[in-house]
């Protein structure tokens, strides 16, 4: 995960950090939805088991929500 905070870092250098009322309701969202994948997967060789990942864009998940400029690709939030 140190790898995906210092990209995200990076890529969101002009980026707030969301509230803990939006994290949890975002996480709240992701939870229910059909493509979120429990374990964390990439190049179908690497598993990250407990990390929830989306199907669509690949982010994970708490990685994701943290950023006030993400947005959901299904439009969900």
């Amino acid at each position: 995960m140190w790898l995906t905070n210092l990209f995200g870092k990076l890529k969101n250098i002009s980026s707030d950090l969301s509230t803990e009322l939006t994290k949890s309701l975002r996480l709240r969202l992701c939870s229910k939805c059909p493509q979120k994948r429990n374990n964390f997967r990439y190049l179908f060789v690497f598993k990250k088991r407990g990390v929830a990942q989306c199907k669509i864009c690949k982010c994970a998940l708490a990685d994701k929500v943290i950023w006030q400029d993400e947005k959901c690709p299904l439009g969900k939030w």
